[in-house]
């Protein structure tokens, strides 16, 4: 089509022209329109294809779950029985312990409790004070061995150390609040000392001094009484480290505690094989039938997925074939510029009010040269 012959057109052309244009830009905003259903429909399915996982996940972690507590409530159940049982073994072991230790030691108790009677009632006989058959008496007036020394040691620094100390500061809390009393502490820390030697060494002579022989049969059967205690102990302590139960008459406990350990192997064993089972068929069961169920929705978001691919196809195909041809055929002729809705339109208006007969005409007026 010659150039002349463009401009020589009535309005009809620049009608079509703008249609063509009108049509163009509804392509491109319906392309634009596809454009964010593709954006929706691909956000519909990833949260589609994530929730079906998570569901599948969330119900494969449960049910797993839930066969693990199942048998775990069952193996719980049987170590109760098994402690029950154990409690119960224990306690007889123990009774029956005690009752072995007593009668293995029953003579030397009986021995030790003989030797008390005869030293109080030698004691009580000869006039004197029961407190020389104590402890305290022989550690401190007649101390024998590593332990009693110390003990005996102790005792002295809290008699010339502890209690002078403790009445001195009960008086100058008390009597003397202000001023120096270093001479006066000394004095009474001296006179407490002294004190308190005047008061061992009566008692020595009332005591030891007085009855040397008994003080001394005192000791002697003190120190009886102490070895037949050690060997006390050291029987005990055989006992209890004697890994030898079948004296105790036991057996039936540990029948019944390895019945229940064999029972709790078994419900192990079967825990084992459930969730092997779980693993290799009941799981993709699970996922069978999620996805199956889940199946109908993403099918139809990917359906819609493949129709939007098309129609995005054929709009884009459409764009192309619609602006090749407004190029050919109105662009080439009219100029980009005029190659708008709005300006055709404007032109139209200049033709249907009778100022322009042609296109040509019709720019003319536009661009004001006949105005």
């Amino acid at each position: 089509m010659a150039a002349d012959n463009v401009y020589d057109e009535d309005q009809e052309y620049l009608i079509e022209a703008r249609d063509a244009i009108s049509e163009l830009e509804d392509l491109k905003d319906k392309l634009e329109e596809i454009k964010l259903l593709q954006k929706k429909n691909k956000r519909a399915i990833v949260w589609e294809e994530r929730a079906t996982g998570d569901e599948i996940s969330a119900t494969l972690k449960k049910r797993k779950e839930q066969i693990a507590a199942s048998y775990d409530r069952q193996i719980d159940v049987n170590n109760s029985k098994i402690r029950q049982v154990q409690t119960k073994k224990d306690k007889k072991k123990s009774q029956r312990m005690e009752d072995r230790i007593n009668k293995e030691t029953a003579d030397i108790r009986e021995e030790n409790r003989q030797l008390n009677a005869t030293i109080k009632t030698l004691f009580k006989k000869n006039h004197v004070p029961s407190f020389c058959n104590t402890k305290m008496y022989y550690c401190l007036f007649s101390p024998k061995g590593m332990s009693e020394f110390l003990e005996l040691f102790v005792i002295l620094l809290v008699a010339c150390g502890g209690i002078p100390a403790a009445v001195i500061a009960v008086l100058m809390n008390t009597k003397f609040k202000t001023g120096s009393h270093t001479a006066m502490c000394v004095l009474i820390a001296a006179l407490i000392i002294i004190a308190e030697f005047i008061i061992y060494f009566i008692v020595f002579n009332l005591t030891k001094v007085k009855h040397r022989d008994l003080i001394r049969e005192g000791r002697r059967t003190r120190d009886k009484i102490i070895a037949n205690e050690k060997a006390v102990k050291a029987i005990k302590n055989s006992i209890a480290k004697d890994k030898d139960e079948s004296i105790y008459r036991l057996g039936k406990y540990d029948k019944k505690i390895q019945e229940l350990e064999d029972a709790g192997g078994v419900i192990s064993d079967e825990k084992l094989d459930a969730l092997r089972t779980f693993e290799k068929e009941t799981k993709q069961l699970i996922t069978d039938e999620i996805t199956g169920r889940r199946k109908e929705k993403l099918d139809r978001l990917k359906s819609e997925r493949d129709t939007l691919e098309n129609d995005f196809g054929d709009t884009q195909k459409k764009i192309s074939e619609y602006e090749l041809m407004i190029t050919n055929k109105y662009e080439t002729y009219l100029g980009k510029d005029f190659c708008t809705e709005e300006k055709l339109s404007d032109l139209i208006s200049i033709m249907e009010e009778g100022s322009a007969s042609t296109v040509s005409e019709a720019i003319k007026v536009y661009k004001g040269d006949d105005r």
